[in-house]
C-alpha cells in the first residue's frame, strides 16, 4: 500500500500521540445536516407529487475556517464516502475537510473549489447516509484495529491491557472472557461505550500509554517455517528480504541462510509491486494508511521503495488472493509480522524478484 512522505508519515504520528493524549468525547450534539448540507432543520417542507419540487430554506455555504455543528455530519458524511480518512469529527472546517470535499466534487463532476455549496451537498447526499448520533460524537463502534483471530495480535493486546492493569491473565493469545472484560474495561476507562472490539480508536490510545512488548516477551521461539522458496542470487549475502512475486513468498535470509518463508501478497490490478533491489528506509509498527479515503492499518510496515512497504494485511488474513495491495508486500501472520519487524534494520535490503 502506498503511503504519504515521510514527513507527513511523521505526521500522523504526531497526531497518533496527541489522540492519546486527547480527554473523553465531544458533549452530545444531534445531526442538523438534513435535508441539505447547512441547511435549517425547520420549515421544510414535502413537495406533493404533482407540484413542482420546494426550492428549500435559503442555502447556507460551509467553507474553509468555518465552526458548525454542521461540519460534523459534513466530515462523517465524507468519511462514509471515502473521502475523508478519519475516526474523530469535530465543528471545524479544516484542510483536511476541504481536501476531501475537493476529491467529493472531482469525483461527482463538479468544479473542485472545496466549498460546500448546493450541488456538492447533493452528490454527497446521495453517497452517504445520515450521521448517527454515536458518529457525531465519537463514541461509534469501529472495526477491529486486527482481528482476534491472530493470537500474536491477541498476546500483545493482552500484554498492553496488562500494562494498564486491567488484564491479569496468562498471555495466551486467546480471546477469553477476561480478555473481553479488560478491552471493555479500557474502552469505558478512556470514555467508550462498553464493548469488546478494540477499534482504532481505543486501540490508538492504548498504544499511547503502554509500551509495544518485544517479540521475546510474548513467544519463546521464532515461527516454525516449512514453506520453500526459490531465492534470487542477491539474496546469498547479508541480511535481505527476499521476495518472489511468482511464487508469492517472502523468506528472511542471513548470509544465505533462510530464516523463515512465508506466503506474500502483492499489488490488486491496476496497481503493480516495484522490482528490484532496496534498502530500508523506514520503519512503523502502527502505520495506517490513509490515502485512499478510509483508514487501513498496516502493522509492522517495513518500507523500502518510497512509501512501498512489507507489512502485515488484515485483508490478506480474511481474503487471501481474492484480494491485493496497492503495491505492498503483504504478510497474513501478525507473529510473523511482529518478529520480522524486529530482525530487520534501517538500511538493510530488500530483493523483489
Amino acid at each position: 500500500m502506498i503511503l504519504p512522505h515521510r514527513r507527513l508519515l511523521a505526521a500522523a504520528s504526531a497526531a497518533a500521540l496527541a489522540l492519546a493524549a486527547s480527554p473523553g468525547p465531544a458533549q452530545s450534539r444531534s445531526s442538523a445536516f438534513e435535508p441539505s448540507l447547512g441547511a435549517p432543520t425547520t420549515g421544510t417542507r414535502t413537495p406533493a407529487s404533482n407540484a413542482p419540487a420546494d426550492p428549500g430554506p435559503q442555502w447556507s455555504e460551509l467553507r474553509l475556517g468555518m465552526r458548525s455543528p454542521h461540519v460534523r455530519e459534513l466530515q462523517v458524511r465524507l468519511r462514509l464516502a471515502k473521502f475523508l480518512a478519519v475516526y474523530d469529527v469535530g465543528d471545524l472546517f479544516d484542510a483536511l475537510t476541504r481536501d476531501a470535499v475537493r476529491k467529493l466534487q472531482r469525483a461527482s463532476g463538479l468544479r473542485a473549489t472545496g466549498v460546500v455549496d448546493r450541488p456538492t451537498s447533493d452528490a454527497l447526499l446521495a453517497l452517504s447516509r445520515p450521521a448517527t448520533e454515536a458518529e457525531l460524537n465519537n463514541v461509534d463502534v469501529g472495526a477491529w484495529f486486527t482481528a482476534p483471530t491472530q493470537p500474536g495480535y491477541v498476546k500483545e493486546l493482552q500484554h498492553r491491557l496488562r500494562q494498564v492493569g486491567l488484564y491479569r491473565g496468562a498471555l495466551d493469545g486467546s480471546f477469553d472472557d477476561a480478555t473481553r472484560s479488560a478491552v471493555q474495561g479500557w474502552r469505558t476507562r478512556i470514555g467508550l461505550p462498553a464493548s469488546d472490539v478494540m477499534d482504532e480508536r481505543a486501540w490508538a490510545r492504548l498504544i499511547g500509554r503502554t509500551h509495544n512488548p518485544r517479540y521475546a516477551d510474548l513467544f519463546d521461539a521464532p515461527p516454525a517455517s516449512t514453506l520453500a522458496q526459490e531465492l534470487d542470487p542477491r539474496c546469498a549475502r547479508g541480511n535481505v528480504v527476499c521476495i518472489s512475486k511468482q511464487q508469492r513468498r517472502m523468506s528472511y535470509v542471513v548470509d544465505g541462510k533462510v530464516l523463515f518463508t512465508r506466503e506474500a501478497r502483492f499489488a490488486r490490478p491496476g496497481w503493480d509491486s516495484p522490482v528490484g533491489e532496496f534498502r530500508i528506509w523506514y520503519r512503523n509498527s502502527d502505520t495506517v494508511s490513509k490515502i485512499f479515503g478510509e483508514r487501513t492499518p498496516m502493522p509492522y510496515a517495513l518500507f523500502y521503495q518510497g512509501n512501498v512497504a512489507i507489512h502485515y494485511s488484515q485483508d490478506f488474513a480474511d481474503k487471501g488472493y481474492d484480494s491485493g495491495s496497492h503495491g505492498c508486500s503483504q504478510l497474513r501472520d501478525y507473529q510473523v509480522a511482529k518478529w520480522l519487524y524486529e530482525q530487520v534494520k534501517v538500511g538493510d535490503r530488500v530483493v523483489v524478484y
